[in-house]
């Protein structure tokens, strides 16, 4: 959608999406919320298959619901925020921001949650620092659950853009193949087109209002008999 900002007026057929309501239909709610439960078993039941009951330390620690708590939580950070970063077909400064940065607070939360006095942290005492840090089981269980959280959604945008891309889809490889500096002809075409297939906005209620007035008046001047 960044892509409708970027090319508003080269390219108005873009605004067509959200008049045709592509990205608030049934199907697609279903689709996310699908998607969702899909990711919220795999990281529920992968976690339990590899922590459960095996020691995941070299000290022989086995997890608690504090270890098992935080390392699900990781999960969900990298999931949700990695979710994002596939979305988004534009990244500024700002998208980089939000989502690299929710993954780094959240580590920097469980550091200073760790270091606070027993009385606070409880469970959470020296948690990251000294249990799920030195772990390689830990770093390794969130690269493969959130692989397999994503591979469904990855499948399916791979699908799309390959045999059923949209406008903003083919928009987004003719500016990253530079086909407007090495293929003026085709993205003046594609300019042209997108603008023929547009048939709302301001301009288009204008006209149309002006049709309706001229229809009026020419009926309105008619001789009667």
């Amino acid at each position: 959608m960044s892509f409708a900002f970027l090319f508003p007026c080269q390219f108005p057929a873009l605004y067509q999406q959200g008049r045709r309501n592509i990205y608030f239909s049934w199907m697609r709610i279903f689709g996310w919320v699908t998607n969702a439960l899909f990711a919220s078993l795999v990281i529920f039941i992968l976690n339990i298959h590899i922590f459960h009951p095996a020691a995941f330390n070299r000290e022989g620690e086995v997890v608690d619901v504090a270890h098992l708590g935080a390392i699900m939580y990781t999960c969900v950070i990298w999931t949700v925020n990695c979710q994002i970063a596939l979305i988004v077909s534009h990244f500024t400064w700002i998208q980089h921001l939000f989502i690299w940065g929710s993954i780094s607070l959240w580590y920097i939360f469980l550091v200073i949650y760790g270091f606070l006095p027993i009385t606070l942290s409880k469970r959470g005492f020296h948690l990251f620092s000294e249990a799920l840090a030195p772990a390689s089981i830990y770093w390794l269980t969130t690269v493969i659950v959130v692989i397999v959280c994503l591979l469904p959604y990855f499948i399916h945008i791979s699908i799309q853009r390959l045999f059923y891309p949209m406008d903003d889809h083919v928009i987004q490889e003719m500016k990253r193949c530079k086909k407007d500096v090495t293929d003026s002809f085709m993205w003046a075409r594609k300019q042209k087109k997108s603008q023929k297939r547009t048939h709302i906005g301001f301009s288009a209620r204008v006209d149309a209002k002006v049709r309706h007035w001229m229809q009026h008046l020419h009926q309105n001047n008619m001789p009667t008999i």
